[in-house]
């Protein structure tokens, strides 16, 4: 698993993560912390190696990244249980992390992920347009 419960311990305490989940088997943390990594290969797809990134266990993991994850999946955890009390650290925490990614993923921030194998990369600006191109051979 790319995020283990003590990943927890730095960012908040195991009272409110018990609160958030309410299950014995932490079910809801599971379920929240892979959306939380689905949510961030969708952003870092199309220039990461988004398997071997999350496939690092133990101290091979990015931390960064894991603390990404932890941030979105706690933010998950909060907006099921009371959407209108949400902290509002863990609401900045959580757009602070989107705008990482969203920058990471548009190539406008670098960092040391895997990248994809230039055969395979889809990141390049593909532009098109509505209109008709225009003819101006007489």
């Amino acid at each position: 698993m790319f995020i283990t419960d003590n990943d927890y311990e730095v960012q908040v305490r195991q009272e409110i993560v018990q609160l958030l989940d309410g299950s014995n088997d932490h079910s809801a943390v599971r379920l929240a912390e892979r959306m939380a990594i689905d949510q961030i290969k969708s952003y870092l797809s199309g220039r990461y190696d988004t398997q071997t990134i999350f496939a690092c266990e133990g101290d091979e993991r990015d931390l960064f990244l894991v603390m990404i994850a932890i941030d979105i999946a706690l933010y998950h955890l909060w907006s099921k249980r009371a959407p209108r009390k949400i902290p509002e650290f863990r609401a900045q925490r959580y757009q602070d992390a989107l705008d990482w990614l969203k920058a990471v993923g548009e190539g406008t921030l670098q960092t040391d992920l895997p990248q994809l194998p230039t055969d395979e990369y889809t990141g390049d600006v593909l532009i098109t347009s509505n209109y008709k191109p225009n003819q101006n051979k007489y």
